[in-house]
């Protein structure tokens, strides 16, 4: 019944992937954006929208299959069930916002990220030596805040106008920030996922301590760094686009 549930939810997955992808394309469109654009379009705006209604459909089939969901009332009362295990998060989430908000409205952030491009500009960390004291700032960081959302909130207010002064696109900037913040989330303590790996690994040796574990994936911490930062440097030197409309100076 199960392999019936999945076969049943990827065709219906397969069909909407397929339906707003044709209605995407199709001149005239209402998903596409002022003067027929596929980037600046409410696709891709709305994309959390589009994304949710995927899961959605997807996991009420299965559950429809396979005899989880009986009646219309299981599918809020699973989501609720659901949101309980994101209650730290949203908590977190909440704090956060009231921080940038603030931020906000006393243009601390603005007068931050003014100082922070003048002290690079000072230190001639204008270039390529700039994004990387970025990526080791957010590597340190990254072992004190395990959470990558909460992470970029607390610095993107800051780095992403300072570093949009001094001619670098915003999504480039978040892409220095991802190397930092994966590079090192597999050797800070405070990471949960750190203490499942330490669980199932205790099935096969039971004497494991967080601290070994700690020492056996230290080990991927540099080549990771290394090599991502190395990928970065192509990007860079090279002028390559990151994606569609998304480039590593903004536009002159």
């Amino acid at each position: 019944m199960q392999r019936k549930g999945l076969r049943r939810a990827a065709i219906v997955l397969a069909v909407y992937v397929a339906v707003v992808a044709v209605a995407w394309l199709l001149p005239g469109s209402p998903l596409r954006g002022e003067n027929g654009s596929l980037i600046n379009s409410p696709l891709l705006t709305g994309l959390v929208l589009v994304l949710f209604l995927a899961f959605a459909i997807t996991g009420i089939t299965y559950g429809i299959t396979t005899g989880t969901i009986t009646k219309p009332g299981d599918v809020p009362s699973m989501m609720a069930e659901a949101v309980k295990d994101m209650a730290g998060y949203i908590v977190l989430i909440l704090a956060i916002s009231q921080f940038i908000a603030v931020f906000t409205w006393s243009n601390l952030g603005t007068l931050l990220a003014v100082r922070s491009a003048e002290f690079l500009q000072s230190v001639h960390l204008t270039g390529f030596a700039g994004i990387l004291a970025f990526v080791v700032l957010v590597s340190v960081l990254n072992l004190f805040i395990t959470s990558g959302s909460a992470l970029w909130s607390l610095v993107a207010p800051v780095f992403v106008p300072a570093f949009m002064l001094l001619g670098y696109d915003p999504g480039f900037v978040q892409a220095a920030y991802r190397i930092g913040d994966s590079a090192t989330q597999i050797i800070t303590p405070l990471s949960p996922y750190l203490f499942v790996l330490l669980t199932v690994l205790r099935r096969y040796e039971p004497d494991l301590r967080l601290g070994t574990l700690i020492a056996r994936t230290s080990i991927f911490v540099i080549p990771f760094w290394v090599v991502w930062v190395a990928l970065l440097a192509v990007f860079y030197f090279g002028d390559i686009p990151f994606g569609p409309g998304v480039h590593v100076h903004l536009p002159r």
